[in-house]
């Protein structure tokens, strides 16, 4: 059964990785336990602002783990250099 701690968890890092403009349609995004983890391709979204990718994933990163229901986020992504 899916915790529903999990699952808001997984909406809210979705939406704010979209707000930030980063393409994640050819990663993964999960929760389990309350750790994201972020898996695949990632780039940014058409018209999306174009600054540094990588600096932009790693400010969601901190946004996401600051969620009540995140306990830590896995990043295991390409498309981008820190």
């Amino acid at each position: 059964m899916v915790d529903p701690n999990d699952s808001r968890a997984l909406k809210g890092a979705r939406q704010e990785l979209s707000r930030r403009g980063i393409d994640i349609s050819r990663a993964s995004v999960s929760v389990r336990n309350g750790i994201c983890t972020i898996r695949g391709h990632i780039s940014r979204m058409a018209g999306a602002y174009e600054g540094n990718l990588g600096a932009e994933m790693e400010n969601a990163s901190k946004a996401i783990r600051q969620k009540s229901d995140i306990k830590d986020v896995v990043m295991d992504v390409t498309g981008y250099m820190k």
